[in-house]
């Protein structure tokens, strides 16, 4: 199977103008000058298959339904709903739904998380390739031990069941509010111990560094009698966890938005990869995560769209955008490059998901996850298609989805029903 086109991005190396990827046994064979009679894709690039660092797609269904509620509102709204009124179908649908957007915009790999098992169930049929990391929950004593003591037996069924191939199966320790530090702890020795992938929610939101912090705020008040018991660790969120040991997993955590000098020397130090999830931070009025100050201090930060619930769009594309600006924004200079805002689409996901020698990357060897991307055909320099990739290009432009070197075509259900039950 040979893929021409105008440009080919194997992103660890230089753009390629008028090249080919030979693909054979689902793996790239070579990438090669197009030659007459290769099928050629004009006014198209290739790319490597992106890849989404931190999604829920159980939860695309939901999109604006509580666009006008703030963080804590609406995660409370969306944990009635999910546990007092959608059913295992409707759960089906969204993450259906979820898949097909984003094969139908590039994203080739997903770390996702949620506890709903019929999303594991669909997911592990999918054509995706990722990891699906079990969420856990345990605010009070006695809730924490029930969800530890069956934890080991519950992973061990859902891994044998439902790991394949391309699906991993991790474990995620919600967040730092909604389980208490000695199931962290817990979680933490059996991870390192069993060499298990991990990802939490971490510094998100400022009313959970005040739970943290100070014992005050919106979360403060709402866990105030369930938490009276609890031992606080640190002086910031990811302080707090670093007293778990959680971080000596080496897990993939998301957002980082109110991560001070000290939390990032900490995270760099454990190793630790950041899923950078700008709309969704900004949405909820979070704030904009040190991005650049992360990369200064060696920390690998890949790009994620959270949920279709909180950012409404499963679009790469435009979180790659939103990001760069933000950055700049900030900081007021030009930092963070154009490429590197491609690397976070893809090489730094798969490192950041310790995928990054199978894929992320267009390279002999490496699995044929690729796409295909609209771009005009009047550019005459990788530059040009470079910055066209990142300031102009959105999800709709996205003319083929590969994984393993087979084209996807996925269908999005109907989930007319899931909206009027959330209402």
């Amino acid at each position: 199977m040979i893929f021409a086109a105008d440009w080919v991005f194997p992103v660890t190396s230089s753009p390629l103008s008028k090249h080919s990827i030979v693909v054979e046994k689902g793996r790239i064979k070579e990438i090669r000058p197009a030659a007459p009679g290769d099928p050629y894709h004009s006014k198209a690039c290739i790319l490597p298959g992106l890849i989404n660092t931190h999604t829920h797609l159980a939860y695309t269904g939901l999109r604006n339904l509580f666009d006008d509620l703030l963080f804590f509102p609406w995660i409370r709204k969306l944990t009635e709903i999910k546990y007092n009124v959608l059913t295992e179908e409707d759960f089906v649908l969204s993450t259906k739904l979820g898949i097909a957007e984003c094969i139908r915009s590039g994203i080739t790999t997903v770390a996702d998380m949620s506890d709903v098992p019929s999303s594991l169930v669909i997911l592990s049929n999918s054509p995706l390739r990722g990891i699906f990391y079990w969420e856990v929950f345990g605010v009070e004593r006695e809730a924490a031990a029930q969800t530890w003591t069956g934890l080991k037996d519950k992973y061990n069924e859902l891994k044998t069941q439902y790991s394949t191939e391309r699906l991993r199966l991790g474990i995620s320790p919600h967040a730092c509010y909604t389980v208490r530090p000695e199931l962290y702890g817990q979680i933490a020795e059996w991870a390192i111990d069993e060499q298990l992938p991990v990802s939490f929610h971490v510094a998100e939101s400022k009313a959970e560094e005040d739970f943290i912090c100070r014992r005050e705020g919106v979360i403060a008040e709402f866990l105030r009698e369930r938490t009276r018991d609890w031992s606080f660790l640190g002086s910031s969120s990811i302080q707090h966890l670093a007293g778990t040991r959680i971080f000596q997993t080496k897990p993939l955590v998301a957002h980082a938005v109110q991560a001070s000098k000290k939390d990032l020397e900490l995270l760099a130090e454990a190793d630790v990869a950041v899923a950078h999830c700008p709309k969704s931070n900004a949405k909820f009025g979070h704030g904009i995560a040190p991005v650049y100050e992360m990369q200064r201090n060696g920390i690998c930060v890949s790009l994620g769209t959270d949920s279709a619930a909180s950012n409404n769009r499963l679009d790469l594309f435009e979180e790659a955008r939103f990001a760069l600006l933000q950055q700049r924004a900030r900081y007021q200079q030009q930092i963070l490059s154009e490429q590197k805002m491609l690397e976070m689409m893809t090489i730094d996901g798969a490192r950041a998901m310790g995928m990054s020698k199978e894929i992320g990357s267009l390279e002999s060897g490496k699995f044929a996850d690729f796409i295909l991307v609209r771009i005009p055909a009047d550019y005459s320099s990788s530059s040009q298609v470079l910055n066209h990739l990142i300031h102009n290009c959105s999800a709709s432009d996205v003319l083929r989805t590969f994984i393993q070197g087979e084209e996807q075509k996925y269908e999005a259900p109907d989930v007319s029903s899931i909206y009027k039950k959330a209402k």
